[in-house]
């Protein structure tokens, strides 16, 4: 059995999207030395916040297809950013126990019977693909398309850059941060509907050697991408690709222990921050949810949330009255994984929440995720359509879809078609159900979000995906299109009246 050592993310002949940061060679363990590396910080949490600080953002257009990473060290192949799920296919929508039985979920509180709604799609979408080769190397591709219904999608046109970069989009342009050197590129949309290169940041001098899985987009003039290696939250300027400030993340440091900061989201002003320890040698998920909450604004940290009862939350997703949830997932499941192999328990997975305008989680807030899927454990942390909706989506593990041999000891079962996404609505108590149209599947790279849709990408081998869009209130999904490689996200960067 395989229960220590960082997981190996191709010995199991797929892409594990939620152990990707872990598989990087180089250790992520943060110490005092790194911590001391950096400038003196001339307060305990910013130790620089102008807009004239960080790097000129000037950049040469780039007509060529390819992006070398630019100088600075080579890390290695770093993987993706570790997230949650997506599937592929149909089945009954009513809630199941563990042996497939339907059971009652009690009233829904949304209407799933609803008519869905037309889609109104921008006029250039990007696109971004990630490509494992036979030897494991990973090589990002970002594109812009003009509909989802000109599908099938390939990367012949693409920009291609080595590595699993990270992708997200703001303002009408997208962002790609490297995965071999501390880059930021900034991509706009020309004239004829290509990207070009239109800015650059590094953040080198930081001590950075990789952009790492922790960013947000705020605002035109805010983003914030997290560095586990050297504990700060860097504020930069996505309008002028300048650094303005840096938030000291010291509290995150946790001996014995890698950090992941993955899946780091914005909303009302403020950066939520998961915390998120394993140590993979040893076969061990720190116990405990942690959540930094930031005011970029200000260049602060106005709280962490800390909660004992479930290991390991993520994403955090939030009602139309302000209450933000996230779930403990024991860092997908690994937690429950370990000590199956090890003969013990772990705590189940919870939902928890954290009112609005509070920093702490709230004490009589509390749900196990078995008692609200019949017995059902959750694998991914959450996603949602709407940021603000009160629904959100995870993969649930069906351990009797293994096949014989196959066991939750090690991370080969990841690569089994035994889990399958179920929306949660977010509420007191919270309701839970299989979505409607999508299939059995493997762990794979998260979705994306747009215009009050899901969408997810599947793909038992990584030579192409079949990309569902998951409509919320209807609690259904439906193929939308293929693609080469894996679904690495798909990002509105200009409306139809542009």
């Amino acid at each position: 059995m395989h229960l220590s050592g960082r997981p190996r993310c191709l010995t199991c002949g797929l892409v594990l999207a939620t152990w990707l940061a872990a598989c990087s060679d180089e250790s992520k363990t943060n110490d005092a030395a790194q911590e001391a590396s950096r400038d003196e910080a001339t307060s305990d949490e910013v130790s620089s916040f102008s807009d004239e600080s960080g790097d000129d953002g000037d950049s040469k257009p780039s007509d060529g297809k390819r992006r070398d990473g630019g100088s600075s060290t080579d890390t290695g192949d770093h993987e993706s950013e570790p997230t949650v799920g997506e599937d592929v296919d149909g089945g009954p929508g009513s809630s199941q126990d563990a042996a497939g039985q339907n059971i009652d979920a009690g009233p829904d509180r949304q209407t799933d019977a609803a008519e869905a709604q037309p889609v109104v799609e921008p006029s250039v979408f990007g696109l971004a693909s990630v490509v494992i080769d036979a030897e494991g190397s990973r090589t990002t591709y970002v594109q812009t398309i003009g509909s989802l219904d000109d599908g099938p999608f390939d990367n012949g046109n693409a920009i291609e850059m080595p590595g699993n970069g990270v992708v997200m989009a703001g303002g009408g342009d997208l962002f790609v941060g490297l995965a071999e050197s501390p880059n930021w590129i900034r991509y706009s949309v020309d004239e004829g509907g290509q990207l070009r290169e239109s800015g650059e940041m590094s953040l080198l001098n930081i001590g950075a050697t990789r952009i790492d899985y922790g960013n947000t987009y705020v605002d035109e003039r805010t983003a914030v991408s997290i560095l586990t290696d050297q504990l700060v939250a860097v504020i930069w300027d996505p309008s002028t690709m300048k650094i303005r400030g840096e938030v000291d993340m010291g509290h995150l440091l946790q001996a014995g222990y890698d950090l992941e900061v993955w899946t780091t989201v914005s909303f009302g002003g403020r950066v939520y921050v998961p915390g998120r320890w394993a140590d993979w040698d040893n076969g061990r998920i720190r116990e405990g949810v942690s959540v930094t909450i930031i005011d970029p604004h200000a260049g602060e940290i106005v709280g962490v949330a800390e909660d004992e009862r479930c290991s390991s939350g993520g994403r955090v997703v939030f009602d139309d009255d302000g209450y933000a949830y996230v779930m403990g997932d024991g860092r997908n499941y690994s937690a429950q994984m370990f000590a199956n192999a090890s003969g013990q328990s772990a705590n189940p997975n919870c939902l928890l929440r954290i009112a609005p305008g509070e920093t702490e989680f709230e004490k009589d807030y509390f749900f196990e995720i078995p008692s609200l899927t019949g017995g059902l454990e959750s694998i991914t942390e959450l996603e949602a359509a709407v940021m603000d909706q009160g629904l959100a989506f995870a993969k649930m593990f069906y351990s009797e879809r293994l096949p014989d041999g196959v066991e939750p000891i090690d991370f080969e079962f990841w690569g089994e078609e035994a889990h399958k996404m179920w929306r949660l609505e977010l509420a007191d108590p919270p309701i839970a159900r299989e979505v409607e149209g999508i299939p059995f599947s493997t762990i794979g790279f998260p979705g994306s979000a747009f215009n009050g849709r899901l969408y997810t990408g599947e793909s038992p081998d990584g030579n192409t995906s079949l990309v569902y869009e998951t409509d919320p209130k209807t609690n259904r999904a439906r193929k939308r299109f293929e693609m080469d490689g894996y679904f690495n996200g798909l990002h509105p960067l200009a409306s139809p009246d542009k």
